[in-house]
């Protein structure tokens, strides 16, 4: 794996443990718009950009993004609804980019795993509002994986 790959993925496991902590992930949007990037690994696949920190949406914040401020979604949010829904719009988890627009584009289904295994390795547990429980979005999310 090169130094940039490397960085790539541990910055990724940055992302997979602060918003396990903070409970929460940063977006950039404006009005109804979200941060949004062209996948540099899929042809014709958009990837919707998000932090584990406000400093870090905001350092992106400039160019076609200058007038997007940053938005809190709680880790509950983040989960039930954009992961599970931007899976079904076949659309990538871009965490944690730099401004330079370099990280990894991540399977929503998969990001989702890796934040509830985190979850579960830390002793937390959500209260989701969409499942009866933390178990059930899991295997709900092994499921679909499984059903590819």
């Amino acid at each position: 794996m090169t130094q940039h790959a490397t960085n790539i993925e541990q910055r990724y496991q940055d992302f997979i443990k602060h918003v396990v902590d903070t409970e929460q992930v940063w977006g950039l949007t404006q009005e109804d718009t979200w941060a949004t990037s062209t996948s540099a690994e899929y042809e014709d696949t958009e990837v919707i950009l998000f932090w584990s920190k406000k400093e870090g949406a905001i350092a992106c914040a400039e160019d076609e993004w200058a007038s997007y401020t940053a938005e809190a979604i709680s880790l509950v949010e983040f989960l039930e609804n954009w992961c599970v829904g931007m899976y079904g719009d076949e659309l990538l988890v871009g965490a944690d980019w730099d401004k330079d627009l370099s990280g990894k584009e991540a399977e929503p289904l998969v990001l989702a795993l890796d934040v509830v295994a985190q979850l579960k390795a830390k002793g937390k547990t959500l209260q989701f509002t969409q499942y009866d429980s933390q178990e059930e979005f899991e295997e709900q999310l092994i499921e679909a994986l499984e059903a590819e």
